[in-house]
């Protein structure tokens, strides 16, 4: 690890939050800023929405400026950081670099020839390097992590339970492939999986299939699992649900959610369990 003002201080120190989309970002943010760390927001251009932070302490970064926000990182003698958020996977002759940038190219260019997790174990590697600790939401905020068990009133019944298990063995027979993290599970059968589109795009896909007819999901059938990959680094691809989530679930006709514990951000555990309960949805963490 590198020596100087950027060395990881402790978890007391101040904080960076590369974000990406999402509703995540900000939470997080508030969360570290309420256990009194402080938080600077490096926004990623086409991604974050700045005025989603509110008076956080924020600077905007293109993708090619790297020199610029590591120059920024070690002026603030910050030494965790957090990369949370969604983020389109750009293509590598589309990120414009800086000329700070230039001489870190040939390490992003080995990470680019890989699928997500490769690329996302390169982007990890990168800042360690430069003498960073890479933090995951849950060392942050762990009460952002799903639980064990229930979040709202409702459970799956038995039947639904073997289902979940068939989904989560899926789901862990696609890890090699670097697939999604959710599939889509009715009338014993698969009925979609996760891709490039990502939770919501399926959801969608699966609620016009039953809008059209084209598709049937009995009431008290169909359930959406959502695991991470097997070797998946949490701190930096934690996957998620949340709001929207449950409100494209309804929206196809399931019955609930199923997540693995400790494994998938949910935000406002309990708050999600409220909408859940109003959807007429479950929402379990299964260990």
């Amino acid at each position: 690890m590198s020596e100087g003002a950027h060395a990881p201080a402790g978890r007391t120190g101040p904080l960076a939050i590369i974000a990406g989309g999402g509703d995540y970002p900000p939470l997080l943010a508030g969360a570290a800023a309420a256990r009194g760390r402080h938080v600077f927001v490096a926004a990623l251009e086409g991604a974050a929405d700045p005025a989603a932070f509110g008076d956080c302490d924020l600077r905007s970064f293109r993708l090619g400026q790297l020199g610029s926000l590591l120059k920024e990182l070690k002026a603030r003698a910050i030494g965790d950081l957090v990369l949370i958020g969604s983020l389109p996977r750009p293509s590598f002759g589309a990120l414009r670099p800086e000329a700070s940038t230039l001489r870190h190219l040939p390490h992003f260019a080995r990470a680019f020839k890989g699928g997500d997790d490769h690329l996302l174990r390169g982007v990890v590697q990168f800042f360690e390097g430069q003498g960073f600790r890479v933090l995951g939401p849950a060392d942050i905020a762990p009460a952002m992590v799903s639980p064990s068990g229930a979040l709202g009133a409702r459970s799956p019944t038995a039947a639904m339970r073997e289902t979940i298990a068939t989904g989560f063995s899926l789901l862990a027979a696609l890890s090699p492939f670097d697939v999604g993290q959710g599939a889509v599970l009715a009338d014993h059968r698969v009925v979609a999986v996760e891709a490039a589109e990502g939770t919501d795009a399926m959801l969608l896909r699966v609620a016009e299939l039953v809008a059209a007819g084209r598709l049937r999901i009995a009431n008290g059938d169909g359930v959406l699992v959502k695991a991470p990959k097997h070797g998946q680094d949490l701190r930096v691809d934690m996957p998620a649900i949340g709001p929207r989530t449950l409100a494209h679930a309804a929206e196809a006709g399931l019955s609930g959610v199923a997540v693995r514990a400790g494994c998938v951000l949910v935000g406002d555990g309990r708050g999600l369990g409220r909408l859940a309960d109003a959807h007429g949805l479950f929402v379990e963490g299964v260990p």
